[in-house]
């Protein structure tokens, strides 16, 4: 019997098995570890940047939520392509639910002004175990997480080509 590669005295068998034992367990150990942090670097990110995000709503990989109020929508227009959805609106839980069910192979964006409330959505989502969500924390204004659509000079629409574009049913064509 071995122990580290090397032979094992004969007299000493029950401390060479804890040992080998020992060994196995740090192996497998070391293992599991390796192989959560290879998972971890594979799993794609929880944030996008504003390029990001325009880039995949324009290729219809990404549902972008705008969820400002309408006086914000109004003020500054809603990024092109995204969905005016009204975190302040007394049925925009039943709203979401809506749109996260009747598009189960989107991914879903969150943007708000500055990446609070966009971040306070996307962690409640999170909570329930939905996937395939992200936030655009950069916002519309920029944050510390970056410039904002805006300054990015990104394309916006007014609030009321963003609402006439909205499926009246919640599901992306």
């Amino acid at each position: 019997m071995e122990c580290w590669g090397f032979p094992a005295p004969q007299e000493a068998p029950i401390a060479v098995h804890m040992i080998h034992t020992a060994k196995t367990r740090l192996i497998v150990l070391f293992q599991v570890v390796a192989l959560f942090f290879a998972s971890a670097a594979l799993a794609e990110p929880q944030t996008m940047t504003v390029e990001q995000a325009n880039a995949a709503v324009q290729t219809g990989e990404l549902i972008l939520l705008d969820v400002r109020t309408p006086g914000e929508w109004k003020e500054t227009g809603v990024p092109k392509g995204a969905w005016p959805v009204n975190l302040q609106d007394k049925n925009f839980g039943k709203n979401l639910s809506a749109i996260l069910k009747r598009n189960p192979d989107k991914k879903i964006g969150f943007i708000c002004r500055t990446g609070n409330r966009s971040g306070y959505v996307f962690k409640a989502v999170q909570k329930y175990g939905v996937q395939n969500i992200v936030d655009v924390s950069e916002g519309m204004a920029g944050s510390a997480a970056g410039p904002g659509w805006l300054k990015a000079g990104l394309p916006t629409v007014s609030d009321k080509q963003a609402l006439a574009a909205l499926p009246a049913d919640f599901t992306a064509k």
